[in-house]
C-alpha cells in the first residue's frame, strides 16, 4: 500500500476509539470556535455601528476573527462529520471551494495574526526617527495590508482550486495525494507535490517568525519601561491592555504551532505514522481557530463590557413581569 493511501489501525476497536476521540474533539472546537468567533464578529460590528470608527487594533482584530470563523467552519465540521461516518459529503466543486476557502482563511490567521503582532509592536515602540515613521505610515495602510494578505494567500493557493477532488469512493488513493479525510488534493507529479509543500512551510515559518519575533521586542519593552507603563493613565492603560492581550494570542499561536509542526516532523522520519499521529497533528493546527475568540473577549475590556451587557439584557427580558 503507498503511503499516500488510507492508514489502517490495527484491531477495529482501536479505529473506533481513535475516530470516536477525533469526531467528539473537533465537536468541542465546533461548539466552542463557531459561537465564539460569531459572538466576537458581532460585537466588532455593533462597536463598529455605535462608534461610527473601529480603532486599528480592533480592525485587525475583527479580521483575524472572521478568519478563523471560516477555519472552524470549512474544516472542523467536515472533520467531525468525517469521523462520525459520514462518507461522500462533497462533490469535486463543493470540495474545491471548501479547501480554497480553508486554506485561504487558514493562512489569512497566520499572517493577521502576524500583522497584529508587528503593528503593536510599531505601538509600543519608543519614539525614536526610525519607528516615528512607521508609527505614522502603518496605522492609515492597514486595510492596503489585509487586501495584500488576501491577495497573497490567494495567489499562492491555486492548486486548492486545481486538484481538490471529492473523496474516492473506493478509498484508493493515487500517488502524490494530500488526504484531508473528506477531500484529496491530487498533485500531477512529485515536483507539483514538493513545490507545494516547500512554499507553505516558507509562509509559515516567515509570518510565525515574525510575529515571535515582534513579540519578543514587544514584551523587551515593556520590561525595559515596566515603571513607566504601569503608571500610565488612560491611553497609556489602555495600550499596555492590548498588548498583553496580543502577547497572549501571539504566544497561543506559537505554542500550538510548534506543537503542530514537532509532531509534522516526527512524521518526516518515521516509515509508519499512526493515524492518531496525524489526527492530533490536524486537531492541534485548529485549536487556535476556536481559542483565540474566547481570549480576545476575555482581554479586551470594551467587548466583554457589551457581551456582558448583552447577557443582562436577555436575562431580564425573561424574567416574568410579575416579578420586574
Amino acid at each position: 500500500m503507498h503511503p499516500c493511501s488510507l492508514p489502517t489501525d490495527g484491531p477495529g476497536g482501536q479505529m473506533e476509539v481513535r475516530l470516536a476521540l477525533q469526531a467528539f474533539g473537533f465537536i468541542v472546537l465546533g461548539v466552542v470556535g463557531i459561537p465564539g468567533n460569531l459572538a466576537a464578529l458581532l460585537l466588532f460590528c455593533r462597536l463598529f455601528l455605535t462608534q461610527g470608527h473601529m480603532p486599528h487594533n480592533e480592525f485587525i482584530l475583527s479580521q483575524l476573527i472572521f478568519s478563523n470563523l471560516m477555519v472552524t467552519v470549512c474544516r472542523g465540521i467536515p472533520q467531525a462529520l468525517t469521523a462520525l461516518g459520514f462518507e461522500e459529503l462533497f462533490s469535486n466543486g463543493a470540495c474545491k471551494i471548501i479547501i480554497f476557502i480553508y486554506r485561504v482563511s487558514r493562512a489569512m490567521s497566520i499572517t493577521i495574526t502576524s500583522l497584529l503582532s508587528s503593528y503593536q509592536c510599531v505601538v509600543i515602540a519608543p519614539s525614536t526617527p526610525g519607528w516615528i515613521l512607521l508609527k505614522r505610515w502603518l496605522p492609515g495602510h492597514l486595510p492596503h495590508a489585509i487586501v495584500f494578505l488576501y491577495g497573497l494567500n490567494m495567489i499562492i493557493y491555486p492548486t486548492a482550486l486545481l486538484y481538490t477532488e471529492a473523496f474516492p469512493a473506493n478509498s484508493t488513493i493515487p500517488d502524490f495525494t494530500l488526504n484531508l479525510q473528506f477531500c484529496i488534493v491530487v498533485f500531477p507529479g512529485p515536483m507539483s507535490f514538493l513545490v507545494n509543500g516547500v512554499v507553505y512551510i516558507v509562509r509559515d515559518f516567515a509570518f510565525v517568525g515574525l510575529m515571535a519575533a515582534a513579540a519578543v521586542y514587544v514584551m523587551l519593552v515593556l520590561h525595559r519601561h515596566r515603571q513607566q507603563v504601569q503608571g500610565l493613565q488612560g491611553a497609556g492603560r489602555k495600550t499596555e491592555e492590548a498588548t498583553r492581550s496580543v502577547l497572549l494570542l501571539v504566544s497561543t499561536y506559537v505554542t500550538l504551532f510548534t506543537m503542530a509542526n514537532m509532531l509534522w516532523f516526527y512524521s518526516l522520519f518515521v516509515s509508519r505514522v499512526h493515524p492518531a499521529i496525524n489526527d492530533t497533528r490536524v486537531f492541534l493546527s485548529s485549536c487556535y481557530s476556536a481559542i483565540s475568540p474566547v481570549i480576545i473577549l476575555a482581554t479586551n475590556r470594551k467587548l466583554a463590557m457589551r457581551f456582558q451587557c448583552g447577557s443582562k439584557r436577555k436575562e431580564a427580558e425573561n424574567v416574568p413581569s410579575s416579578t420586574k
